[in-house]
């Protein structure tokens, strides 16, 4: 199934509320990524458009801290 993507037409990017699941040819799709990262995280990011509205975006967080555990550690000291 390589160079087609499923996609879920939301209402919210514009697409009709009635219409059902996809699937696109890859080709037709304009792609982008992007890359966030500071003292806490690593984001990247990737995005599919059709005609300027997003049919998919996903994104991967790494985190570089264990923020949880930090909070418990500051509770004794």
């Amino acid at each position: 199934m390589s160079g087609q993507i499923l996609t879920q037409k939301l209402k919210r990017n514009g697409w009709p509320d009635d219409e059902a699941a996809a699937m696109l040819d890859e080709s037709l799709l304009e792609y982008s990524t992007g890359i966030f990262d500071d003292d806490v995280e690593n984001t990247v990011w990737q995005e599919w458009r059709l005609d300027g509205k997003i049919v998919k975006r996903g994104a991967h967080v790494t985190l570089k801290k264990n923020v949880a555990a930090e909070a418990v550690a500051a509770m004794f000291s």
